[in-house]
């Protein structure tokens, strides 16, 4: 059993190739939340995996919300793992998961990490097209490494993309996420279709559709992006700071960016 979350299809395509390498299902994160379903039956698994993206360097909101009301009967010591994607480091975040999970009397075999394409638009530009291919395909090497190590149920530390003092960088950027993650910068175009996929993708609900047109109906969401990279018109910014800073969604992940995950 595999938990994930994506939003621009790094972590979706990372959790389909272990599930691949393992014979594993995959639970999508949103899915689970908007069915509440919280509780599994893990008795007849004999590998737990969670697989997501890094945000400043820490752990996605929505991660924090399911680990909270999640229940898993049957579990017996089994292995767990953690795979986290990245576009710089992933500091602490494998910490953040453990402490969770810890809570819950579930510990935390082994953690992995895998270096994907920065999409964080609202603080750059997007790599060109050359550069998140080379990127792509370097990562490439990260995944197989963990699909090796989960099935062989490796114990330890494989993450070789926590950076410099994570513990410190984690501590020191994530409570800018935690204490953020306003909905006020976003601003919608004229451009905008009224096709209302931002709403159908937004893993927190946070978008309404008004006249057609996206309005975030909640003062705080994931700021996972997938509203504004996933957008079939580009009608979708932060501010005026990712106007010109590109879109983005995993050329790799099957099927086309209108995709839930």
């Amino acid at each position: 059993m595999i938990f994930y979350f994506s939003a621009t299809g790094n972590s979706k395509y990372v959790a389909e190739r272990v599930a691949a390498a393992t014979d594993d299902h995959l639970v999508f994160l949103p899915d689970a939340i908007r069915a509440r379903v919280y509780r599994y039956d893990v008795s007849r698994e004999s590998r737990i995996g969670f697989v997501t993206p890094t945000y400043f360097f820490g752990l996605p909101s929505i991660l924090h919300f399911f680990l909270e009301k999640l229940e898993l009967t049957g579990y017996t010591d089994q292995y767990v793992y953690l795979v986290l994607t990245c576009g710089a480091a992933t500091g602490d975040a494998a910490g953040q998961l453990g402490k969770l999970l810890k809570a819950k009397g579930v510990t935390l075999s082994a953690q992995f990490g895998v270096p994907m394409v920065d999409n964080y638009v609202p603080l750059g530009k997007l790599e060109d097209r050359e550069a998140m291919e080379k990127k792509l395909e370097e990562a490439e090497e990260y995944i197989d490494e963990a699909r090796r190590a989960i099935r062989a149920r490796g114990i330890g530390d494989y993450n070789r993309c926590q950076g410099a003092a994570p513990g410190a960088r984690t501590a020191a950027l994530y409570p800018l996420y935690a204490h953020g993650r306003s909905t006020k910068p976003f601003v919608v175009t004229d451009a905008c279709l009224g096709c209302g996929l931002c709403q159908e993708i937004c893993p927190c609900g946070a978008i309404a559709l008004t006249g057609g047109k996206p309005v975030w109906s909640k003062k705080q969401c994931v700021q996972c992006l997938a509203c504004l990279h996933r957008c079939p018109a580009g009608a979708i910014r932060w501010k005026k700071a990712s106007e010109a800073n590109g879109r983005y969604y995993n050329p790799k992940v099957g099927g086309s960016a209108k995709q839930v995950e």
